[in-house]
């Protein structure tokens, strides 16, 4: 009497471990370019933010000193000073508090920040900029807003963005 002897086979061929590996290089391919697209967009959302508040501020101020008879706008120097990066420049609170023009508008970020701001001002017009470097790659991102006076009243433009992602 012969016993049968099955054999018992475990595990996986090469041909599909081939077929997964191939799979998770075309899942990868698509999924990292993706994300750092994502991270990229999230970073902007501070420019947008910041533009927006900077942009609210100088028209309250703007309504303060019209009030004063005085009506203008302020300007506000360059902060930070250094030029961006892709690394996040440091939390510089009193930077913002101490310069007349930021504090004018009640401008100020307490916290780390990818962007640098700035707003040139003249009696009927201002701009407020953001410029960053979000990766590095010496090609600035930047946001403006424009605003005028016009006739009394002040006409704000919407956000303009040049080079968003890089």
């Amino acid at each position: 009497m012969k016993r049968s002897m099955k054999k018992v086979l475990a595990g996986f061929t090469l041909v599909e471990l081939m077929i997964v590996v191939v799979i998770l290089g075309i899942l990868a391919a698509v999924a990292i370019p993706a994300f750092t697209r994502y991270v990229k967009r999230s970073k902007t959302s501070e420019a947008t933010g910041n533009i927006s508040k900077i942009y609210q501020g100088e028209i309250a101020y703007f309504n303060q000193s019209s009030e004063r008879s005085v009506a203008s706008f302020a300007s506000a120097i360059p902060l930070p000073a250094a030029a961006p990066t892709a690394s996040k420049y440091p939390a510089q609170p009193t930077a913002f508090t101490s310069d007349s023009g930021w504090s004018a508008i009640g401008f100020s970020i307490d916290a780390p920040l990818y962007y640098q701001y700035a707003v040139s001002a003249s009696d009927r017009r201002f701009t407020a900029t953001a410029v960053g470097n979000i990766d590095g790659d010496n090609i600035n991102s930047s946001f403006s807003r424009t605003a005028e006076l016009n006739s009394g009243e002040i006409q704000g433009g919407q956000i303009v963005i040049a080079s968003e992602l890089e």
